[in-house]
């Protein structure tokens, strides 16, 4: 029994692809595998009409994309798609799919009101529950004191999280890239004045 003998189809094409792609030829024991499942031209002709379909997919993909960004609805993209290689129902899965990401994308990427309201409330309260995780994790494991500034590093990820969680927005998002940046700034400025206060 063969290394390649217990991968599927797919798993044995992606190994065949790879080894063409990097070494400029498949070894003899993938040849043999291929041939044993029938001929390298018919395994070949697999491997180039997936490749057309996905060449296709992406073709219909940046047309989905430009529809899209031409603020036309899903059926007014539908009408307007037309593929010799793919069927209308992958077409369908394709538009459905593809307008929901890219609408989920740049909602994200929006910066209005609400955003800006929600990521300055979450950095106000972000730096105050971070500072307090700090401030705990210093009292429980004095010998952290030593990494005190690698400590913002968490105090970043906390903030960034409980913000997302506020704006239901990521980092990519301005506002909130900003106001996990200004939580971290406040982390800095609550341990100063706690320190101050402690040792005047």
């Amino acid at each position: 029994m063969g290394f390649y003998s217990n991968f599927s189809e797919q798993d044995l094409i992606i190994a065949y692809t790879n080894q063409i792609d990097h070494q400029g030829k498949a070894n003899e024991e993938i040849l043999e595998e291929i041939a044993a499942r029938g001929s390298l031209e018919n395994f070949q002709a697999i491997i180039e009409n997936q490749n057309k379909i996905q060449n296709e997919r992406n073709r219909v993909i940046r047309e989905i994309h430009q529809y899209f960004m031409d603020k036309q609805s899903q059926n007014e993209c539908l009408s307007k798609i037309k593929s010799d290689i793919l069927s209308r129902e992958d077409i369908h899965l394709l538009v459905r799919k593809k307008y929901s990401q890219i609408h989920k994308n740049v909602e994200n990427l929006r910066v209005d009101s609400k955003t800006i309201l929600y990521s300055f409330i979450g950095a106000i309260i972000a730096s105050v529950i971070s500072t307090i995780v700090i401030l705990l994790l210093l009292y429980q494991f004095i010998f952290l004191s030593v990494f005190a500034f690698a400590l913002l590093i968490p105090a970043y990820i906390i903030n960034y999280w409980i913000i997302r969680l506020m704006t239901g927005k990521t980092r990519v998002n301005l506002a909130v890239f900003i106001a996990s940046f200004v939580a971290t700034i406040l982390n800095c400025l609550y341990c100063i004045i706690i320190y101050h206060s402690n040792y005047q």
